[in-house]
């Protein structure tokens, strides 16, 4: 798949092409990659849960360390970084700094966050829609939007089950936010205001990922029975925004390891990737339906960006 030229894998021993090479002249090469998001020809990762570094023009460069754990991070529509961070929390990252964002700690509904084991929330996940609007998802607390560019936050609630592990934004239709949560998938089509769940027919309800392709209207989903996948991780597909969905050929028949937030990736004319077992990569051609094994001898794979045509890393 030529698609896979363009990859860049953040695992815990650095990034690395799908060849599992590692990318040459990388100060922070060899530590471990937790998330990251590609906006142009700008890309920024999260390094060692407290770092973030960003490359542009050629050159990596620390834009901030801090004591902070960092989980996930975003470019928003104006072409600001946007990370999610420990104890539910937003901050932007401006001249070394990370300036939290008061007007989402002063959410009204953020005394009713939890987690099943008693400590902090978290921001797990993040998505900008094509219009701009912002979704943060806590963990465990719904999904909090802002359509002011940050300004303002409001608890998305209406028909959503509030154990959300990933939120993601239709590539095309800024109307349509979807979300995978422990209860299964739900989507709104009126920007988060109302939603639906969609996932009836599945024999297990639990799930991590969740994607759609920009092409066609079809999405991808990982599912388990509970936390530990109890080696019954899954992906399935549906062409109906979620209503139907079907499971996909080629995956091994046991995965034993949930296949986690951002292990699911779309890259462009019905290619997508998906990590098992944290190891192996595998691909579809055909949006979903067939998948075939790249390899399986990477290092702890946490996701993978979509590099533009150009775009040289080093």
């Amino acid at each position: 798949m030529k698609a896979r030229e363009n990859l860049l894998l953040v695992s815990e021993k650095g990034i690395l092409n799908s060849n599992n090479e590692p990318y040459p002249n990388v100060p922070f090469q060899g530590a471990s990659v937790n998330a990251g998001d590609v906006c142009g020809d700008q890309v920024a990762v999260i390094v060692s849960k407290h770092e973030v570094w960003t490359f542009a023009s050629g050159e990596w460069h620390q834009a901030v360390a801090t004591e902070v754990k960092l989980n996930c991070i975003c470019w928003t529509s104006d072409g600001r970084l946007l990370v999610g961070t420990e104890s539910a929390r937003l901050a932007w990252l401006s001249d070394g700094e990370l300036e939290f964002i008061d007007s989402f700690d002063e959410v009204p509904e953020r005394n009713l966050w939890v987690t099943p084991w008693g400590g902090p929330p978290d921001v797990r996940s993040l998505a900008v829609s094509r219009d701009g609007t912002i979704y943060a998802n806590v963990h465990v607390g719904w999904i909090v939007r802002s359509k002011d560019e940050g300004k303002t936050w409001k608890n998305l609630r209406e028909g959503l089950d509030m154990d959300v592990h990933q939120v993601a934004a239709h590539p095309s239709n800024p109307a349509i936010v979807f979300v995978a949560t422990a209860e299964g998938f739900y989507l709104s089509r009126d920007h988060g205001e109302t939603f639906t769940h969609q996932s009836n027919d599945m024999p297990y309800c639990y799930q991590r990922a969740c994607v759609c392709f920009l092409e066609r209207d079809v999405y991808l989903l990982s599912t388990s029975r509970g936390p530990h996948g109890y080696a019954e991780a899954r992906v399935y597909r549906s062409e109906d925004e979620g209503i139907h969905w079907e499971p996909v050929n080629g995956l091994p028949e046991k995965i034993s390891n949930n296949i986690n937030t951002s292990q699911i990736i779309t890259v462009r004319d019905g290619n997508a990737l998906v990590i098992v077992e944290d190891t192996s990569i595998y691909e579809t051609n055909d949006y979903g339906m067939n998948w075939e094994k790249v390899r399986d001898d990477y290092p702890k794979l946490y996701g993978a960006l979509v590099i533009p045509e150009g775009c040289r890393i080093t």
